[in-house]
């Protein structure tokens, strides 16, 4: 059985790319043995952790791979992955969980890409600028969306249970929405929480409905001062019975099953599993259209106010056509494919 190097966030890990990465793992067990270099700050025992600064178990672990997948976040650490590997001489796979045009070294970084055995980005208009002039045998557009594993989502802690029971009480619809950490993206509330408190006073403002919403921040130790001033600012507006921060982890699958509509406000972004794990469950989702979206995704202007009230609005109303099956295609298929492609794959040096 051909051993597989994972090389990114663990899957105990919170956030997009490690539920990626547990779903893919899971899918393809049977068929190649996993490895792993963790990159999270936050360490997993018995995993090794590349911020151990120990290169030897690096090395050994990048040796003994017949593939390695890299999944970083972080440019600057999936340019040294890559450049390792390529002096090593190893089989490697790329995953670009984001748009690569708003990252600092997009043309260093595509140039290094090029220089990998295969390419996998998760939306268009990375896959346009990295097959840009190059041949497009070794890049994929796949979403980054996995069909979650059910049984493996724990259920909601208790306090949100209480919280949802609440809001259906009140005969109220219930927004949700999620953040891996509060960030800042030219000048702007990256995941849009600050909209979401918002709308959420606009929408109960006009007396027609009780409007809840449960906004995930995964993380809060980065950018914690932002996180304080939110809950100030809902206290402040005595909105504290009807927006939830729920600080920490929890299954968003769980709640995505529970919720009316699912905002996903961000002022940029990759592919979303937010939005497709929505669509997969049939609920209606609202999201910017900073990028292109899913089809069956209920798209609002960025950054604009009045266009994510009218959106919610609309939908709660039932006037939109928001719901929206995916088909799911044979994902352990197509990655099999591309592991055994990698496996057969001899560099002929980048079509530049």
């Amino acid at each position: 059985m051909k051993k597989v190097l994972i090389i990114g966030p663990y899957i105990t890990n919170i956030g997009g790319v490690s539920i990626h990465i547990s779903r893919l793992m899971h899918l393809l067990k049977g068929d190649f043995e996993f490895d792993f270099i963790d990159e999270s700050r936050q360490r997993s025992e018995g995993v090794y952790n590349i911020r151990s600064l120990n290169p030897f178990p690096y090395i050994k672990k990048l040796i003994s791979a017949d593939i390695v997948h890299i999944h970083s976040g972080i440019s600057i650490l999936r340019l040294f992955h890559i450049i390792v590997c390529l002096l090593l001489f190893k089989k490697t796979i790329v995953t670009v969980h984001r748009d690569i045009n708003i990252e600092k070294r997009k043309k260093l970084t595509r140039f290094f890409l090029r220089r990998c055995s295969k390419i996998i980005l998760v939306n268009q208009v990375s896959y346009d600028f990295v097959t840009e002039n190059y041949k497009k045998s070794n890049c994929f557009l796949i979403p980054a969306f996995l069909p979650p594993i059910l049984e493996n989502e724990p259920e909601l802690p208790s306090e949100v249970k209480m919280w949802i029971g609440n809001c259906r009480s009140q005969h109220g619809f219930l927004l949700s929405a999620n953040a891996s950490y509060l960030a800042i993206n030219n000048g702007q509330d990256l995941y849009g929480l600050d909209m979401c408190i918002d709308a959420v006073e606009k929408l109960n403002d006009k007396g027609n409905a009780q409007i809840f919403l449960i906004f995930v921040v995964a993380d809060t130790l980065k950018n914690a001062p932002l996180l304080q001033k939110y809950k100030k600012d809902i206290e402040a507006r005595n909105l504290q019975n009807h927006i939830l921060i729920w600080e920490g982890g929890l299954s968003f699958i769980r709640l995505i099953q529970q919720s009316d509509v699912v905002l996903r406000t961000t002022n940029t972004d990759g592919d979303a599993l937010t939005i497709r794990e929505s669509l997969f469950f049939n609920k209606p989702v609202i999201a910017s259209d900073v990028v292109s979206r899913p089809e069956g995704t209920i798209v609002f202007k960025t950054r604009n106010l009045d266009s994510l009230v009218e959106a919610i609005a609309k939908t709660l109303n039932g006037n939109t056509q928001g719901k929206s099956t995916i088909t799911v295609p044979n994902y352990k298929q197509i990655y099999t494919d591309i592991y055994n492609s990698c496996l057969l794959y001899t560099s002929d040096a980048a079509d530049e």
